[in-house]
C-alpha cells in the first residue's frame, strides 16, 4: 500500500469575479512559485455551488513531514486572494493517510 499525506483546499467566489482571480492567482505563483518538496499538485478542478458560486477544488500530496509548510503556505495564499478579490473564502485540510493517522494517536494501524 502507499502511504501518503494530501492537502485538500476547497475555495469559493463569485462569477463576477472569474478574471480578477486568475489574474491574481498568476501573480500569486510568480512572486511565490510552488515548491514541490512542500506539495505536489495532483489536480485541480472547477464547479459551481448551488448557489451560483465557483467553487475550485485542489489535491496535492503533501511532503514527508511537510504539513505544517504545506498548510502554512496555503494560509498565506488564501489570505492574498482574500484580500484581492471580493467574496473569495477558502478552507484546506491535510488528510492523512490511515496508518499515518494511527501515529498521531500513538498506536499502530491495523493491517486492511
Amino acid at each position: 500500500m502507499v502511504i501518503i499525506t494530501l492537502i485538500f483546499t476547497r475555495a469559493y467566489y463569485p462569477p463576477n469575479q472569474g478574471n480578477k482571480i486568475g489574474k491574481k492567482f498568476i501573480e500569486w505563483f510568480k512572486d511565490d512559485p510552488p515548491d514541490p518538496s512542500i506539495d505536489k499538485t495532483l489536480c485541480i478542478g472547477v464547479t459551481s455551488t448551488e448557489t451560483g458560486d465557483i467553487m475550485v477544488i485542489g489535491i496535492g500530496q503533501v511532503g514527508e513531514g511537510k504539513e505544517k509548510e504545506a498548510l502554512e503556505r496555503s494560509a498565506r495564499q488564501n489570505t492574498f486572494l482574500a484580500n484581492e478579490v471580493e467574496g473569495y473564502k477558502a478552507k484546506t485540510e491535510i488528510i492523512f493517510d490511515y496508518t499515518e493517522a494511527y501515529k498521531i494517536i500513538n498506536m499502530t494501524a491495523p493491517e486492511l
